[in-house]
């Protein structure tokens, strides 16, 4: 059954990945590679975080007693989102790579090579060492050494995603235009103030 969960997770992570880079690169095509790849790798990581975050509610609602009850999904969801690790540091990587090119003309990242790595790792290692510590350590306790118990807990750690599509959501509408920002701030200070003045004619 965990195969099945981690070809699934294989198969939609980088698919929607490879998805979402034709799609913006076809329908907004004032990008650059940088911008494509970036909001790319933040819409599957706000995708990936929704389900984690679906997935622990539906876990903690359902574990009355939070030692010994036990649910399906625990174990599945950390296979199912185990190659999701893998594939994020690879679209990091992407995405520091275009930013790095976009940023310097030097030629030392006119293409992939061991110094864009390097570059990548220092700049962005505490990542790096998170997800490869949740496949290397995380996943093996959930799978093997828990012996059954704690679901309970595991639902609350997933539930922590929550955040992150707001965050993501965050940096694409930045990243799409600063201007939308402007325009909302704007538009609700104004009816803010006609509201304020209608209520003191009243």
């Amino acid at each position: 059954m965990w195969t099945v969960w981690l070809v699934c997770g294989a198969v939609l992570f980088p698919g929607l990945f490879y998805t979402f880079r034709k799609l913006l690169k076809s329908r907004v095509t004032h990008w650059s590679d940088g911008d494509v790849v970036s909001v790319s790798e933040r819409l599957v990581s706000a995708c990936h975080a929704s389900l984690a975050t679906a997935a622990g509610v539906t876990v903690v609602t359902s574990c009355s007693d939070v030692m010994t009850d036990s649910h399906w999904l625990v174990n599945g969801f950390v296979v199912f989102g185990a190659p999701y690790m893998a594939y994020d540091i690879y679209a990091m990587y992407l995405t520091h790579f275009y930013t790095q090119r976009l940023r310097h003309d030097d030629g030392a990242h006119r293409s992939h090579s061991l110094q864009t790595v390097r570059s990548f790792l220092l700049k962005d290692w505490m990542l790096v060492l998170h997800h490869l510590t949740l496949l290397t350590v995380f996943l093996p306790i959930v799978l093997f050494f828990r012996r059954g118990l704690g679901d309970f807990f595991i639902g609350c750690l997933l539930t922590t995603e929550f955040s992150t599509p707001f965050i993501s959501l965050g940096r694409i509408l930045i990243q799409v235009n600063l201007i939308i920002i402007i325009v909302q701030y704007c538009t609700c200070l104004n009816h803010l103030t006609q509201y304020h003045l209608n209520k003191e004619d009243i």
